[in-house]
């Protein structure tokens, strides 16, 4: 009896294999925290260019991802503190030495460009000579070129610090800056930032005053922070080498000059 019993059992268990064998097997997942107002590279709806990268990169080594949408400040602290595997778009700085890690691929390159209200332009063409204590426009916790800090330091400018780009944008516009520094590349031309600030496009560059590559940021003291920069690279050099990342940089692109075409021409800035 218990013979016949055993037997049973093992066929049973011979019939089940093969089905167990068969069965999807679910992906790896990550969250990873993504800023929430950097149009066209990352949206509040969690869309952007600079999102549609990270999931292809990380799809492409069979790991899905989910997005923590955030306040970029937030996203900083929570990278720096561990609290998630990873966080973009950050660029270099040393402050972030020995806490963060970075791939050897950006995710997009922008230029950091000091711009100004032509009703109430700067009193000089480059941030070394502007008068001293001239308000400067940023966003809290964005990583800046040197050229920045250094001006801080003289005492050539003082900042003041914004949620986001798009509030830098209504600040300048309304004449309570004296100017603003604003990431800006190919996908992300002025004209959309203006477009998307719902102010009159008619903000001026001054001046370039450094790149930034921007990348996907690794969290030193979360457990999986370097593993998940190993499969994020081989992912990005896969969808490089494919033609995905191109085509993402170009649907996006296209998009941000669809939405300037829409908004008209530009306008005259209103009295504040």
């Amino acid at each position: 009896m218990a013979g016949r019993l055993i037997s049973k059992i093992a066929i049973c268990a011979a019939l089940a294999a093969p089905l167990c064998a068969a069965a999807p097997q679910s992906a790896p997942s990550l969250e990873i925290a993504v800023e929430d107002a950097a149009a066209v590279w990352s949206r509040p709806d969690g869309t952007g260019l600079a999102n549609d990268v990270v999931r292809a990169a990380f799809h492409a080594s069979g790991i899905e991802v989910k997005l923590r949408v955030v306040p970029y400040a937030r996203c900083k602290r929570s990278v720096l503190s561990g609290d998630v595997v990873a966080c973009f778009s950050m660029s270099r700085d040393p402050s972030l030495n020995g806490a963060v890690l970075f791939p050897a691929m950006p995710i997009f390159v922008c230029y950091a460009e000091l711009i100004q209200n032509p009703a109430r332009p700067l009193r000089a063409a480059h941030l070394q000579d502007l008068p001293r204590g001239t308000i400067i426009g940023t966003v809290l916790g964005y990583e800046y070129p040197e050229a920045l800090n250094a001006a801080v330091k003289s005492g050539a400018i003082v900042l003041d610090e914004a949620p986001s780009e798009e509030h830098l944008m209504r600040k300048l516009a309304a004449g309570r800056l004296a100017g603003a520094v604003v990431n800006v590349n190919e996908s992300k031309p002025l004209a959309f930032l203006s477009a998307v600030s719902h102010v009159p496009n008619t903000m001026m560059r001054v001046e370039r005053i450094g790149t930034l590559p921007s990348f996907l940021g690794f969290s030193v003291k979360h457990p999986k922070g370097a593993w998940a920069l190993e499969k994020y690279e081989s992912g990005m050099r896969a969808i490089a080498g494919n033609g995905v990342l191109a085509a993402i940089t170009r649907r996006w692109t296209e998009s941000a000059a669809a939405f300037v075409r829409a908004a008209g021409p530009p306008r005259a800035p209103r009295a504040p």
